[in-house]
């Protein structure tokens, strides 16, 4: 008898011990995948201001003037482009699903590769194209827009 219930007893502590774990873990687990997503986010908005502000200093600075900025862009990035000459773009996976992030100019901004009304940084048909890892953003002032270009 004896025996029994030690075991009894050992199962009933094994259960209580992992009916508190799962759930914390559970819990842990979600917790690091959104603190994930918030840094990503972060990087990738501190991104996007730095390339606004380079082109408004570029364009206030006159014509045939340029600057180039290296940014490490996540993993996680899927498309930067331009719309309607005014946004730029960010596209980016996350845990919900695909999230932009959006930056506006009052500059008129343009890029050499055109898709429909979305201005492209860099060649979006070109095979093996992603935006992850160290890119050189090259920022130069025509005059009347600024034109945006990806170098690598």
């Amino acid at each position: 008898m004896r025996l029994g219930q030690a075991a009894f007893e050992y199962l009933v502590i094994m259960g209580v011990a992992m009916f508190l774990i799962v759930p914390g873990a559970f819990l842990f687990y979600k917790y690091s995948m959104q603190s994930s997503d918030d840094m990503i986010r972060t990087n990738i908005h501190f991104i996007g201001n730095q390339v606004v502000d380079t082109v408004e200093k570029v364009y206030y600075i006159g014509e045939s003037s340029w600057e180039s900025i290296k940014v490490e862009l996540p993993d996680n990035v899927i498309w930067v482009y331009v719309l309607d000459n005014s946004e730029l773009v960010i596209g980016y996976n996350t845990q919900a699903g695909i999230s932009e992030a959006v930056f506006f100019s009052d500059i008129n901004m343009s890029t050499p590769f055109i898709m429909g009304n979305q201005y492209f940084i860099s060649d979006p048909t070109s095979p093996g194209n992603n935006h992850t890892g160290l890119t050189v953003i090259k920022i130069l002032s025509m005059g009347r827009y600024v034109l945006l270009n990806e170098t690598k």
